[in-house]
């Protein structure tokens, strides 16, 4: 146990516990505050482009599928031709 431990230690040896001060609680407060806004942020963006890529994912199968049925219906005119 150092010294610094050792003067905030009880008689029976156990260290006491420091409440923090407001100006300290207030930083953590700050801090945390400030990290949930970040990550708040850049799930906002990540939801915001992966939604982007999905509309363009599905554009791209309706398009496909509209090819496909083109292609399936010159097959059949031919065929009946």
């Amino acid at each position: 146990m150092s010294l610094e431990d050792q003067d905030r230690a009880s008689e029976d040896g156990h260290l006491n516990a420091t409440t923090p001060t407001n100006t300290e609680a207030n930083e953590l407060i700050k801090a945390v505050d400030e990290m949930l806004e970040n990550v708040t942020t850049k799930f906002t963006k990540v939801s915001t482009e992966v939604f982007a890529k999905l509309d363009e994912m599905g554009q791209r199968i309706d398009e496909l599928e509209a090819a496909i049925k083109a292609g399936a219906d010159n097959n059949t005119a031919e065929g009946e031709a």
